[in-house]
């Protein structure tokens, strides 16, 4: 998950933790702080459901390829965009970083192998 305070965490994302975190002091937190969001039945029913639909797209997420712009950003972007002293920040790889980090796992593969195709066309 991100930085972000437990207290900020949607009802998802705190089912999220409680089912899938491995450290169980995180995991009491979250069972605390949706504990005192005080839901019904009928509204934590609904919340399981909104958690099933994020858990299949998140499955979802990690098996899809780069898109066609992602793949000529990546192809084409490293040797027309200059990396001056001055910036730390590069397109292509702040996008690697997001793929690294939000679980797209395939498409972070496939980045690497595009910007290595570009290097050597």
């Amino acid at each position: 998950m991100t930085d972000k305070k437990i207290y900020r965490y949607t009802n998802v994302e705190l089912l999220d933790l409680i089912k899938n975190e491995q450290n169980r002091t995180l995991v009491e937190r979250a069972k605390l702080e949706l504990e005192k969001r005080n839901l019904t039945q009928e509204e934590l029913k609904v919340e399981e459901l909104e958690y099933l639909k994020y858990s299949k797209f998140k499955s979802k997420r990690k098996d899809e390829s780069l898109n066609r712009d992602e793949w000529i950003s990546f192809f084409f972007l490293p040797f027309f965009t200059p990396n001056p002293s001055w910036r730390k920040d590069h397109f292509t790889e702040s996008e690697f970083q997001r793929f690294e980090k939000y679980g797209f796992d395939k498409k972070a593969k496939q980045a690497s192998e595009v910007k290595m195709l570009g290097f050597l066309f």
